[in-house]
C-alpha cells in the first residue's frame, strides 16, 4: 500500500481519513456499506449520545433487534448517503467523527491511516494493542455476521439448492458472506500474530 508522506502533505487531515477509507473500499470486499455501518457502531461506543442524537447517526444493531425492515432499509439509505458525501469531499468531515472513522478501519489501513497522520507532526504512530477488548469486538462482529448470513442463508437454501429463484436474497447473501470472510480474517490475523510474538514457547495442541 502507498502511504508514502510526499502522497499526502498537501491534504488537510480530514481529506487524510477519506484517502485511507477509499484505499481500504478499492482493496478489500468490503464496500461504503460495510464502511458506513462499522462507522455507525464505532460513533456509538465512543460519542457522546446527546451528540449522536443531534447528529441522527443510526443505531443498526437496535434497528435490527427491533426487526423494522422498512425503517433499517431508510435508514442504511439515508446514512450511506451522507458517508458517501464525506468519501466524496463533497461535505466537510465534524472533528467529533474522526476517531470513529479511524477506528471503523480494518486493521492495516487503520494503522498506516494513524501512522500517517502521526508522521504530520513529526511522530510515529504506535500499532495498535490486540488487547483481549479488542478481539472481542472482532469476535462479536462475527458473530453478527454469521447470524446474517444464517438468516438470508435459510431463505436461500430452503429447497437446499442455490438456484435463478434465489435471485431476490443473493446480492444480500454475497455481501452477508464477504462480512463473515473479512472478520475471520482479522481473526485469524491477530492469532497468527500472538503465534509468532510468543514463539517456540507457545506449542500446537494436537
Amino acid at each position: 500500500m502507498e502511504t508514502s508522506n510526499s502522497r499526502h502533505r498537501g491534504q488537510t487531515r480530514d481529506q487524510v481519513l477519506v484517502a485511507h477509507a477509499a484505499n481500504q473500499i478499492a482493496r478489500t470486499s468490503l464496500s461504503q456499506d460495510d464502511f458506513a455501518q462499522a462507522l455507525s457502531r464505532e460513533v456509538y461506543l465512543i460519542v457522546p449520545i446527546a451528540k449522536i442524537e443531534l447528529a441522527k447517526v443510526p443505531d443498526f444493531d437496535e434497528l435490527a433487534r427491533l426487526n423494522d425492515v422498512g425503517e433499517f432499509v431508510k435508514a442504511t439509505g439515508r446514512w450511506l448517503k451522507r458517508v458517501q458525501r464525506w468519501l466524496s469531499g463533497e461535505q466537510e468531515m465534524p472533528s467529533w467523527l474522526e476517531e470513529s472513522w479511524v477506528n471503523a478501519l480494518e486493521l492495516e489501513f487503520r494503522d498506516h491511516c494513524i501512522n500517517e497522520l502521526a508522521g504530520r507532526h513529526g511522530l510515529i504512530g504506535a500499532r495498535q494493542m490486540q488487547t483481549e477488548q479488542c478481539a472481542n469486538r472482532s469476535f462479536g462482529a462475527l458473530i453478527r455476521a454469521l447470524g446474517d448470513v444464517i438468516d438470508t442463508g435459510s431463505d436461500v437454501f430452503d429447497d437446499q439448492v442455490m438456484g435463478g429463484e434465489d435471485l431476490p436474497h443473493l446480492p444480500a447473501f454475497a455481501k452477508q458472506c464477504r462480512q463473515v470472510e473479512a472478520r475471520a480474517g482479522e481473526l485469524g490475523r491477530q492469532a497468527e500474530e500472538l503465534i509468532e510474538k510468543s514463539g517456540p514457547a507457545l506449542q500446537p495442541i494436537a
